[in-house]
């Protein structure tokens, strides 16, 4: 969160003044009046000359009317630039002076001329008291049009405050809402990388869940979906109270001398977001035995691929997790730590949980490298035997720039995409580790009783939902008896992973406070036959977490030689148990490359985490096509083909009609859509064109007709 911010009982926003609506002809420059004091005088003189004339006549009105407000005993502390446009009499920005500290500089604007505002003794007064401060004042500025003001275009500002925009009399929903479009639009040329844009509107007007009552979408202002096409979140939304700035008064309303509702007005904090940057194609080399070779990286797995999120120092929510985990088994049991050294690719599923099944891999093609790679692509090696981040951007996350785990591959990135069409096999991408159960049971120092841990990324598709993800972070309990002591040892194995994942739960609360009993528990539930056990999670105050599986737990035979012995194998998701107890209710947050997300996160305690995007605009969109036959398109298919096309930005999709056709003898299928991001800026355009390639997209993979 931006230093800037002030806490809530001073929070501030702007009054309202009728801006430049419908008007074609952009407005004369700003006016900028001058006063006595040096700094105004002399810079404002010097650029504009043509204002001294203007400078006399304000220097006489203040000696003649001078006037110095009760200030209030509390003083904002704050720094930087802050702009506040659409000022009506300038009575908030008169308040504000009183209210911020010396290293904040107020800059007060209004659309009004001079002349125009000289009619009002109020903002007069008010102005006067700006001028005597420090502040500056500048009329005629369009604040859909910021940067053509001379005093603001060179400037890079902390703040940008708006209250209770208006088009002026009687306009409605539509034509306030371009308002504040093209307002955002040109707050992003002059706002600071963390700057803030406040605006405060009246109750209802925005149609976010945190008015009360929530007015209907299509009747409100639609404030977050206007910011996003500027490229901006609402980060933070506050009770407005005018009682807070001495001397405030509202005027404007309908373009009259009227003042605003400002009953239960609320005021909307936007921040920047990340972009949404095109995805380039990744090439990853491996070794697999003794030959090494190339394979495209999944498009949808690009960003997820070697994020480093376990390597040792990283403050990710999945790492703390791993490592609590960890020191919590080993104060209850014989614990031996492994490296994850597992190929990140096999020729068949290497894995004890058979519930795993074929259309849930990633299968890839590989191919040999070249001996001479310059002869039909530029290979630059990132490093030389272990994985490391795809781009720049993904290492800005304070996860590290050393290597990750070590999973025999490294990425290659390339200015055109090799042929790896000749001797291509097929591969898949790792959808777990507990295969490693066998590995660990060949060991030469293999002991029974003791449980093995290791922890890795794994990939499997998936339907999309806030809660299952195609990348996540698996950490494997690995422990074996003789069939005799099963009971006892199952009784161990099974009271460790209960306690330690009891333990975090505990600990989700600071320790200063009590634990937080809506928490939920942990609970075993047998299947086949005590065979194997889905360790869950349930929380009746959190629908999101009502019953979660978190983990897994098996129970296999295994021969080993002359002596037979029972394996006791569990497979935990850290990113599921990451979210639920940092109460993150879509896994994509936990992939998001917003500094905001990890800058939340302490090593000491579970802090709930306190989303940085709030009430993010939704767009939904149907899709409807013919399949021939009575064929229905791979589902887990069709939802990865989703996910690549909207870069994770379609949080739901689900289908909503089907009927066959009985002459042309064809199937319909209706799925409809709803994009929202959890983390960027989404606007209506970017989701209608994401979805038109979607459209392109289905006819390619799945030969289907369009409808």
């Amino acid at each position: 969160m931006s230093a800037l911010f002030w806490n809530m009982q001073e929070q501030i926003s702007i009054f309202d003044l009728e801006t430049r609506g419908e008007r074609e002809r952009s407005p004369p420059l700003p006016q900028i009046l001058q006063s006595s004091i040096p700094h105004l005088g002399t810079s404002q003189a010097s650029a504009h000359p043509k204002c001294n004339g203007l400078a006399s006549s304000w220097a006489n009105y203040l000696h003649d009317h001078s006037y110095t407000p009760a200030r209030p005993g509390q003083t904002m502390k704050q720094r930087g630039s802050t702009l506040l446009v659409g000022e009506g009499n300038f009575s908030f920005a008169a308040a504000l002076c009183d209210r911020v500290g010396a290293n904040t500089s107020i800059i007060a604007t209004c659309y009004e001329s001079e002349k125009e505002t000289m009619k009002n003794k109020t903002a007069v007064r008010n102005i006067t008291s700006l001028l005597e401060k420090g502040a500056e004042v500048y009329f005629q500025v369009d604040c859909t049009n910021l940067q053509q003001c001379p005093r603001l275009n060179s400037r890079l500002l902390d703040r940008i405050i708006f209250n209770f925009p208006h088009c002026g009399r009687k306009a409605g929903v539509k034509k306030n809402r371009e308002l504040l479009a093209n307002f955002f639009r040109s707050c992003a040329g002059i706002l600071a990388a963390e700057g803030d844009v406040h605006v405060t509107l009246c109750r209802g007007q925005g149609g976010t869940a945190a008015e009360q009552p929530t007015r209907e979408w299509h009747n409100s202002w639609q404030i977050v979906a206007m910011a996003a096409r500027a490229g901006f979140i609402l980060s933070e939304v506050q009770p407005f109270d005018c009682t807070h700035y001495y001397g405030y008064m509202s005027t404007g309303y309908r373009s009259q001398d009227k003042s605003f509702h400002v009953d239960r007005a609320l005021t909307h904090v936007f921040t920047r977001s990340l972009p949404f940057s095109e995805i380039e194609p990744v090439v990853m080399e491996t070794v697999i035995g003794s030959e090494h070779c190339t394979f495209h990286v999944p498009e949808e797995l690009v960003e997820k691929i070697n994020r480093n999120f376990l390597q040792k120092g990283s403050n990710h929510p999945v790492n703390i997790i791993d490592e609590m985990l960890r020191k919590q088994l080993a104060d209850t049991a014989n614990v031996q730590e492994l490296e994850d050294n597992y190929p990140l690719l096999s020729t068949q599923c290497l894995q004890t949980d058979a519930t795993i099944c074929q259309a849930e891999l990633y299968w890839v093609s590989c191919s040999g490298c070249q001996e001479d790679r310059s002869r039909s692509t530029e290979w630059v090696h990132v490093t030389d035997t272990q994985c490391c981040d795809v781009s720049a951007q993904m290492s800005d996350l304070r996860l590290g720039h050393e290597a990750g785990q070590n999973v025999g591959c490294c990425i290659t990135k390339q200015a055109g995409v090799a042929n790896m069409s000749e001797d291509c096999r097929r591969y898949c991408l790792r959808p777990t580790l507990t295969g490693c159960a066998y590995d660990v049971l060949q060991k030469p120092d293999f002991r029974t009783g003791v449980i093995y841990v290791v922890s890795g990324i794994v990939f499997r598709k998936c339907l999309i939902s806030p809660q299952a993800m195609p990348a996540f972070h698996e950490m494997v309990l690995v422990g074996a008896c003789c069939v005799k002591t099963m009971p006892d040892f199952l009784g161990l194995f099974m009271c460790c992973v209960e306690s330690a994942i009891s333990f975090l739960i505990r600990s989700a609360s600071s320790p200063s406070a009590p634990v937080d009993k809506g928490l939920g528990s942990v609970t075993f539930n047998e299947e086949n036959s005590g065979r194997s056990w889905n360790i869950c999670f349930r929380d009746v105050n959190h629908p999101d977490f009502t019953e979660l599986t978190i983990a897994k737990l098996l129970c296999l035979p295994y021969k080993q030689s002359s002596s037979e012995l029972s394996i006791c194998v569990t497979s935990i998701n850290l990113d599921l148990l990451s979210m639920v107890l940092y109460r993150i209710n879509d896994w994509r947050t936990l992939w998001t490359f917003d500094k905001r997300f990890l800058n939340q996160i302490g090593a000491s305690e579970s802090k709930p985490f306190c989303g940085f995007s709030l009430h993010p605009p939704s767009y939904p969109h149907d899709v409807s096509f013919w399949v021939d036959g009575d064929g229905k398109p791979d589902e887990l298919e069709l939802h990865a083909v989703v996910r690549r096309v909207s870069r994770d930005s379609v949080k739901e999709l689900k289908l909503i009609d089907s009927f066959w056709h009985a002459e042309t003898k064809r199937m319909s299928y209706c799925y409809r859509l709803t994009y929202q991001s959890c983390d960027k800026a989404l606007s209506y355009q970017q989701a209608l064109e994401m979805q038109l390639k979607l459209r392109d997209e289905l006819q390619k993979s799945f030969q289907v007709t369009l409808r």
